[in-house]
C-alpha cells in the first residue's frame, strides 16, 4: 500500500526533492516500520520512477488511481486502475502488483491478474471506442513492466454478451 501511494505521489514532485519528500512521507505513514524497511520502499519507488521505459506511465498526462464504470453486455464492470495514459489513438491501462516473488515473465503473470486486466480493458474499449487499449502489469518489487497483448488477455475477457 505504501509503494503504491510513493508511486501515487511521487510523480509529481520535482526528481530533485523525490527522495526527500518520499522519506518524510513515509516517515509519517509507515512510523511503525523500521527506517530501513522504509527506505527500501523509496529506493523500489524510485527506480520504477526513474526507469525510463516507464515514463509515460510516471508523466504528465498520465492519472493515478482512475475509478472505472462501464456497462457492457448488459454488465457493470468498476475498477480503479493504478495509472491511466490516454492518448488521441491509445489508452494505456497499468496496475502495480508488489509481490515479493514477481513473475519471471508474461508466461507466469497469474491468471486473477489475467482476469483483473481483462475486464479493465473491456471497460475501456467501451469508454473509449475505436482506440487501441493496451495493459501492462507494473511489478514494483523488481521493478519489471509485463505487457499484456491482447491475445492474451482475449481468453480472459469476461463474457458479458449473454449477462443479465
Amino acid at each position: 500500500v505504501l509503494i503504491h501511494a510513493l508511486l501515487e505521489r511521487l510523480p509529481d514532485v520535482p526528481d530533485d526533492v523525490r527522495p526527500a519528500a518520499g522519506r518524510a512521507w513515509l516517515a509519517r505513514q509507515g512510523a511503525q516500520l523500521a527506517a530501513a524497511e522504509r527506505e527500501e520502499m523509496l529506493e523500489r519507488a524510485l527506480a520504477v520512477l526513474a526507469e525510463p521505459a516507464f515514463a509515460p506511465l510516471f508523466g504528465p498526462a498520465a492519472l493515478a488511481e482512475v475509478p472505472l464504470a462501464a456497462v457492457v453486455g448488459g454488465a457493470v464492470i468498476t475498477g480503479t486502475v493504478d495509472r491511466l495514459l490516454i492518448a488521441p489513438e491509445r489508452v494505456l491501462v497499468a496496475d502495480f502488483k508488489t509481490a515479493r516473488r514477481p513473475p519471471a515473465g508474461l508466461a507466469a503473470v497469474p491468471a486473477a491478474t489475467l482476469a483483473q486486466m481483462a475486464a479493465y480493458v473491456v471497460a475501456l474499449e467501451a469508454i473509449y471506442p475505436g482506440r487501441l487499449i493496451e495493459a501492462a502489469v507494473l511489478y514494483t518489487q523488481v521493478p519489471r513492466l509485463i505487457a499484456l497483448p491482447p491475445a492474451v488477455l482475449a481468453p480472459y475477457k469476461p463474457d458479458l454478451a449473454g449477462a443479465q
